[in-house]
């Protein structure tokens, strides 16, 4: 037998789109192969969820990564595991039924109008999609086990969509998963609400709340041209509180993102001054880097050496000031 490859997300993954249910929220490094990153429909709670087809599917693609057979949207995803035939077993749970990643992602509401969104053209497609009420679902999840806390201690929930913190129910969630003991949380927010609750855990020793903040400008007329709104000062100001409250227990759980984007924020000196103002004004301890999705996905991952350098410069500068760093997704697969 030749390669073997796993993935976790794909064995134990699940992302709650407006419509469906999907193994997760990864494929948009294949565009052309998203809509096969599919299970079954589910569009809220007149839909029963069909807990043992989701299973069935998701069994079969783990035996055939197992095979050396990678899904269509799989393809090239930087999460992929491999190994061989000689390698010590280690995945005997990639077979066994339960979930431990849930992205929710029912919802593309959101306050900002990013340039940047991979999801716009869905948004304009699905804008008469309302939310639907996503706590029955979490609820049978949790009482049947299917959200497996006593499998998977670690198992966290990630809010992946639109504007996590403008749900009419978003404490609600947080407070029922905490019910059932779950510690690890992962938000993520153009930071222009402020959330109480996400803040409370964030001063909490033994939970933590993963926030990151996709900033993307040091200035506000740049942040005006990424963002569509003139909310730089507000973004600023819940930045610095959530900084103050991560810093006892958490100084690491709160990450500010910078996604260059071609001819809008790609120089030093925007860069510069984000650095500045993140570092030595809003008091953030953990910095991100990425590159815009739809202009990768145009250049066929092409990127030219001066993006490179911008973020090579990113990494060094991070280092330096001994804040943690992060190269994101696009970033990531470059191997700078």
């Amino acid at each position: 037998m030749g390669k073997m490859y796993r993935c976790r997300y794909l064995a134990h993954g699940l992302y709650i789109h407006y419509d469906c249910f999907r193994h997760c929220h990864l494929s948009i490094h294949s565009p052309k192969e998203r809509n096969n990153n599919y299970i079954i429909p589910y569009a809220g709670p007149k839909d029963k969820a069909d807990w043992n087809k989701v299973f069935e599917i998701k069994n079969t693609l783990v035996k055939n990564m197992r095979n050396g057979d990678i899904p269509p949207f799989c393809q090239g995803c930087h999460w992929i595991e491999e190994f061989d035939e000689n390698s010590e077993e280690q995945f005997l749970s990639d077979l066994d039924n339960y979930i431990d990643m849930i992205w929710i992602g029912h919802s593309n509401e959101c306050n900002a109008n990013c340039i940047y969104c991979f999801s716009y053209q869905e948004i304009l497609e699905h804008r008469t999609y309302k939310p639907y009420d996503i706590f029955p679902l979490f609820k049978e999840m949790l009482n049947n086990k299917i959200y497996n806390l006593e499998k998977a201690p670690g198992a966290h929930i990630s809010f992946a969509m639109g504007e996590p913190v403008i749900l009419k129910k978003f404490d609600d969630i947080i407070k029922l998963f905490a019910k059932y003991g779950n510690k690890h949380y992962a938000l993520y927010t153009n930071g222009i609400k402020y959330s109480k609750m996400s803040a409370k855990v964030l001063k909490e020793k033994d939970v933590d709340i993963h926030i990151v903040i996709s900033l993307d400008a040091g200035t506000r007329e740049v942040f005006k041209k990424v963002k569509k709104v003139d909310k730089f000062n507000d973004v600023c100001k819940n930045i610095k509180a959530y900084a103050k409250s991560a810093a006892k227990y958490h100084p690491t759980s709160l990450g500010v993102k910078y996604i260059i984007i071609p001819n809008i924020n790609d120089t030093k000196e925007e860069i510069d001054k984000w650095l500045e103002l993140c570092i030595n004004k809003l008091g953030v301890k953990y910095l991100i880097a990425d590159i815009e999705e739809k202009w990768f996905v145009r250049q066929n991952g092409e990127v030219p050496e001066y993006v490179k350098d911008l973020l090579r410069y990113i990494r060094n500068r991070c280092e330096q000031e001994k804040i943690a760093f992060e190269f994101y997704d696009r970033a990531l697969v470059l191997n700078l």
